[in-house]
């Protein structure tokens, strides 16, 4: 019986990668900037370059014409190794760009989950064909050096496009931006520059062989939306938003409670503008309606749903004044949550009681809890009592799962 070469050669390999993986100074710098939330696409680039470093000199020492039988790769062999620690590999990067994503929209105030590329098993398979092709492994072993790099790296750049597709799909405005690293080709010359999605070279995720040109984004590189902070911001030129102040008080029927700076509306796409403004009516609309009868009609639609049978009147007007009439302290200073359109949606089927979907009784009690997070149990600021509540009714996510089905988005 032929002996089974595979289990050995893994185990080697294996435990020479995570020895040098926990040893690698360059990994634990990244890992702790990761952990302090000071991460981004960039670091992860150069975590995905260390670990396929690492893989590939742990693949070098195991793999020889010596380990292997009769000095070549055969498929078989190459298959199950390489399909091992690549997925060892893509687990690593790809939780570290998730985080890094986490972070980076919540520093954008931007509700939605990270999303996380699948396994490019195709690109597996593309390198397990070339290194089964060859009599002599020696004329293949090179695969074992930079493209094991290009695969870590591309984990990377899937993430970001990952992204920055859902990013488009939900209505923000993404930016990319690609630089060239040390002495570049033409080539990568042409694909360097910063560039408003969907208007990329079609190249821009690509890379030759021993590239280290680099792919980033960051929410906050153009406008974003944000899906349950109460507010839109536009990083370039800041649409500023002035909000009255004192609004708490009694108002009477018609005045005008949220106001647009409305300068920037001709730099804008037309979609966001229309959105902003249906968000700002609407807001305004039930802030000037009778708001005794508005609460007591949320009250009645939602005693059909048996996840609120808890849920009393009392804890319907909290929720609702604590989004349409207490003054907050926020970071652009004492102000109304500013109004969404989203949520502003979620307030117009909550009170005509049509189509109420899930998210909408997130939100009711989201912002009950909010409110005795802030004011009541633990006098927090916005930012932490919003992330608190999130652990137990996260609108955001369950909004992101809405728009999915909305939008007919495959996450």
């Amino acid at each position: 019986m032929v002996e089974d070469i595979v289990p050995s050669l893994l185990k080697k390999i294996k435990s020479e990668f995570e020895g040098a993986r926990l040893d690698s100074e360059v990994l634990k710098d990244l890992l702790s900037k990761l952990h302090h939330s000071k991460a981004s696409y960039l670091d992860a680039n150069q975590y995905a370059i260390e670990i396929g470093e690492i893989l590939s000199k742990a693949l070098g020492a195991s793999l020889t014409n010596e380990t292997l039988p009769d000095g070549e790769m055969y498929y078989n062999i190459a298959q199950r190794v390489l399909t091992d620690v690549l997925g060892r590999n893509y687990e690593l990067v790809s939780d570290y760009t998730e985080q890094v994503q986490k972070n980076l929209n919540s520093e954008a105030k931007i509700g939605l989950a990270a999303q996380v590329p699948e396994l490019n098993q195709d690109r597996i398979d593309g390198l397990v064909n070339r290194l089964a092709s060859e009599e002599s492994f020696d004329d293949v072993k090179w695969l074992l050096d930079d493209p094991i790099v290009n695969f870590s790296q591309s984990i990377v750049d899937d993430s970001i496009r990952k992204n920055v597709e859902f990013h488009h799909k939900v209505g923000l405005s993404p930016k990319i931006v690609r630089r060239v690293v040390g002495h570049p080709c033409k080539w990568c010359k042409s694909l360097e520059g910063s560039y408003n999605y969907p208007e990329v070279p079609k190249d821009i995720y690509r890379r030759h062989g021993n590239c280290k040109c680099t792919v980033d984004y960051h929410p906050g590189n153009g406008k974003k939306q944000n899906v349950h902070t109460k507010r839109w911001a536009e990083s370039q030129k800041s649409a500023k938003i002035e909000v009255l102040k004192g609004v708490g008080l009694p108002v009477q029927s018609g005045a005008r409670n949220y106001f647009r700076d409305e300068s920037n509306d001709d730099i804008l796409p037309k979609d966001f503008i229309k959105a902003e403004k249906h968000a700002y009516l609407t807001y305004d609309k039930i802030k000037n309606s009778n708001q005794e009868l508005e609460k007591r009609k949320i009250y009645s639609n939602i005693g059909k749903f048996k996840e609120m049978k808890d849920f009393t009147k009392e804890d319907v007007d909290i929720a609702f004044n604590h989004v349409f009439n207490d003054i907050h302290i926020l970071k652009d200073g004492e102000s109304l949550f500013h109004p969404e359109v989203n949520m502003a949606e979620s307030w117009e089927r909550l009170i005509t009681g049509k189509d109420i979907q899930s998210h909408d009784l997130i939100l009711l009690k989201h912002e009950r809890l909010e409110h005795d997070y802030m004011y009541v149990r633990g006098n927090m600021d916005y930012d932490t009592a919003h992330a608190k509540t999130d652990e137990t009714y996260n609108y955001g996510n369950a909004l992101t799962r809405y728009l999915e089905r909305k939008n007919n988005v495959k996450i």
